[in-house]
């Protein structure tokens, strides 16, 4: 506040002496008289001076104790805002982030992401070899980094069998001496118990290849499948139990390649000559005795059989909605068999007995294929066109196909000669880039068979229990503030306004990690059956995932355990809603600064975590989310008024989204976002943020204004939040890894996650007090929850 002062002046006027002569004879009568006039006026001017002396004297007493009671309530003020900032080391620390990933020379009402991350991308360069750096890989990094060091304590008999194991398993994979010494031995063995691969060998005939006994071994071992893919989990429309689910496969390598292309195609010739070279060494090898030309002849044919394969296979982008109206066809085993026969195959390369099939795929796990078994059907076409496709394709062909996608599925875990022919290969498509190192390749592999293990170590070390319980709170009363602008809403009638309470109420939270995990018997329990040795990398991974696929078959006929259903490891920075279940979950490794911390003001952890919260409970009523009910069921709970307004503000969302360009991709097909595949994350970030604010809000309300941050004591705490939102999406991206964002992928780049929701907000417009029509309060804004 600033106080203005004036000054008073007093002017006296003296009246101007005039030169008079005055006769002699009248001068000592003038004198007298001027005497007593003087007299008398000098008595007047005497009061009248006087009087305003005093009036001064009062003036100059007013003020002085104006000036004393400000002062005074200065010195009040002063000592209050000494009290009202925060001095603990947390806040002192958090300030310290803040300022320094501030640009405070930007208008926050022009462009916050710049306000409020322009000093963190100054700091923060792109690592040399990477395509970006943010926040999230900064947290995946200092993870990664306690792993490894975990990794390189010896075995000890303190650690249980599990956790033991990771370390033989990741010393196995740096030993790279030993997996030079394998060669391609331990590719040959599996080849060669499918039959061999005949494109290798001289002397291979039909008689030693059944492709639905050697799809039935290949998913049993791997858990993949070539020509169709068999699984099985929560059954979508009675989430209480779980149903085998038929869906085409994984083609192996990217459907560009081959869709609509042909053998002439130039990433066509790039795959033949990958190929080509990976055939030649095992036959060499092997001394498989096969002449090139026939090599050739056996590629071509193959190619030509995964192209047709790619041809009639559902494109990606019409399976990214979740629609289960198309993608949910139930069948029972004798409606399968009879959809399958009605195809018309010929011979019996396009016959599938299914009963047979899958009995062969479920009898390592001691589980029963029933006569009325029930068969989720993804792409039912799909198989019709498969079995016509086999039934016109010879046994050879299918052969050479299998073992070759064997190879791609094992290839990474082979010597150095076949590793850098894939590396090849996928530099000719995707253009160069960065080889990991072999640290982090071996970390991220062990980490995907062993996550819980780790995740043991992890949160052993690292993990506050405190922080389940502050979590817990948290999604409560985010849960509250979403319900509460349900029931605010304006467009919602009542009866789906209940429903939409009943799935936010019903909504199952997982937070850090499952309990069990530190227990040391259970989690031994957990990987019983995983034998691993710090030498045999190959076996190891192979020992490991036999015994993940037989535990996730056996899982067919076990009713859905929802208190302890993890879908995501410990060790992750991630959050995640999951539809099938109505749940989300928010791992360990991301409760943790800056999203999350002990101590901190809670206007920065709403602000960070409490967003991430909300924007996964808002997944459970986006795009897709909206389509299922409080129990994952897919249901249309909506009346058609409400929907309708509900779709008109989700275009809303992909308008806006819609018209924001990225500059530095300008003439290219990626210069503006995608609002249409980038819809369900944008509506998350809008809710999140909303129900977030109003959670804070909340708070204070019951626990009174908080502290302001030192070094920052010119920000409220709300404006202190909505800055702890922003931070958090502070990164700096390459172009190409834009570019590949905008094109492929769901999230909006951080820049926009940021101003796309603060724009929409009126509760940051009023705190940050944005002028009408500044960049960051448009005149229109979009509000879906």
């Amino acid at each position: 506040m600033e106080i203005g002062t004036s000054a008073v002046t007093l002017v006296c006027d003296l009246p101007e002496e005039k030169d008079t002569k005055i006769k002699r004879s009248r001068k000592a009568f003038l004198i007298c008289v001027g005497a007593v006039v003087g007299a008398v006026g000098f008595v007047i001017a005497t009061g009248l001076l006087a009087d305003q002396v005093f009036r001064l004297r009062k003036q100059i007493d007013s003020v002085n104790g104006e000036l004393f009671e400000i002062r005074f309530d200065q010195q009040v003020q002063r000592r209050n805002e000494e009290n009202s900032v925060c001095l603990t080391k947390e806040c002192i620390l958090s300030a310290a982030t803040l300022m320094e990933s501030m640009d405070e020379s930007a208008d926050p009402c022009d462009d916050f992401y710049q306000f409020a991350c322009g000093g963190w991308q100054k700091k923060n360069v792109i690592p040399h070899g990477h395509e970006g750096i943010s926040q999230f890989s900064i947290l995946d990094g200092r993870i990664d980094r306690f792993i490894k060091e975990f990794f390189l304590e010896y075995n000890t008999e303190l650690d249980s069998k599990a956790i033991n194991n990771t370390r033989d398993m990741y010393d196995a994979c740096l030993d790279l001496n030993a997996v030079e010494e394998l060669g391609i031995t331990p590719l040959v063995k599996i080849l060669d118990s499918f039959g061999q691969w005949p494109m290798t060998v001289s002397n291979w005939t039909e008689d030693r290849f059944d492709w639905r006994k050697a799809s039935a071994s290949i998913r049993n071992t791997f858990g993949v499948g070539f020509l169709f893919q068999v699984s099985n989990f929560v059954d979508v429309n009675d989430t209480d139990f779980s149903v085998i689910y038929v869906d085409q496969p994984s083609l192996g390598v990217p459907s560009f390649i081959l869709r609509e292309n042909n053998l002439t195609s130039a990433h066509v010739m790039d795959y033949f000559t990958f190929i080509s070279a990976v055939a030649l060494t095992v036959r060499d090898a092997i001394g498989g005795g096969a002449y090139d030309i026939d090599i050739v002849k056996d590629i071509e044919d193959m190619i030509s059989f995964h192209i047709d394969l790619a041809n009639i296979m559902t494109l990606n982008e019409h399976r990214s909605d979740w629609n289960l109206s198309r993608i949910y066809n139930p069948f029972s085993l004798d409606e399968l068999q009879m959809w399958t026969d009605s195809a018309n195959a010929t011979n019996s390369m396009g016959q599938i007995n299914w009963y047979e099939h899958l009995t062969d795929i479920y009898s390592i796990a001691d589980v029963s294929i029933n006569p009325d078994e029930k068969i989720v059907v993804t792409e039912p076409e799909y198989l019709k066109k498969l079995v016509q496709l086999l039934d016109q394709t010879s046994p050879r062909v299918i052969a050479n196909f299998i073992h070759w996608r064997l190879v791609l599925e094992n290839i990474y875990d082979l010597n150095d000669e076949l590793m850098i022919m894939a590396d090849a290969f996928d530099e000719a498509i995707y253009g160069p880039f960065s080889i990991p190192s072999r640290e982090d390749w071996c970390l991220e592999r062990v980490h995907v068979v062993m996550g819980f293990a780790i995740g043991a170590k992890y949160v052993e070390d690292s993990f506050d229990p405190q922080t389940k319980v502050d979590m817990k709170e948290m999604i409560l009363n985010l849960k509250m503030a979403f319900s509460s602008l349900v029931e605010d809403s304006n467009w919602m009638d009542k009866e789906t306004k209940i429903n939409a309470l009943e799935k936010a109420a019903a909504m199952k939270e997982y937070i850090g990690y499952p309990d069990w995990i530190t227990n040391r018997t259970t989690l031994e329990l957990a990987y019983h059956g995983i034998n691993t040795k710090p030498d045999t990398h190959f076996d190891n991974f192979q020992s490991a995932k036999r015994f993940m696929v037989k535990n996730n078959l056996k899982f067919l006929r076990f009713r859905t355990n929802r208190d302890n259903l993890w879908i995501s490891f410990p060790a992750v920075v991630n959050a995640f809603y999951y539809p099938m279940l109505n749940s989300i979950t928010f791992p360990a490794g991301i409760l943790q600064p800056p999203f999350y911390g002990k101590g901190r003001l809670a206007a920065l952890n709403y602000g960070a975590i409490g967003v991430v919260i909300g924007h996964e409970i808002t997944h459970g009523f986006d795009h897709n989310g909206h389509k299922s009910d409080k129990k994952g069921h897919e249901r249309s709970w909506w009346t058609n008024h409400t929907l309708a307004e509900f779709y008109k503000r989700k275009q809303c969302i992909i308008d806006q989204y819609s018209n924001y360009t990225i500059p530095e991709l300008e003439g290219t097909d990626a210069f503006h976002v995608n609002g249409t595949n980038t819809q369900g994350e944008n509506i998350a970030d809008n809710g999140g943020l909303r129900e977030a604010f109003r959670a804070y809000q909340n708070y204070v309300a019951r626990n009174g204004p908080e502290k302001r941050l030192p070094g920052l004591e010119h920000y409220t705490p709300e404006q202190i939040f909505f800055l702890s939102f922003a931070t958090v999406e502070c990164s700096n991206e390459s172009p190409e890894s834009l570019e590949d964002q905008v094109l492929f992928g769901v999230h909006t780049p951080s820049r926009y996650r940021v101003i796309g929701p603060l724009s929409n907000s009126d509760d940051f417009i009023q705190h940050f007090k944005c002028p009408t029509s500044s960049p960051m309060n448009p005149p229109n804004k979009c509000t879906v929850w």
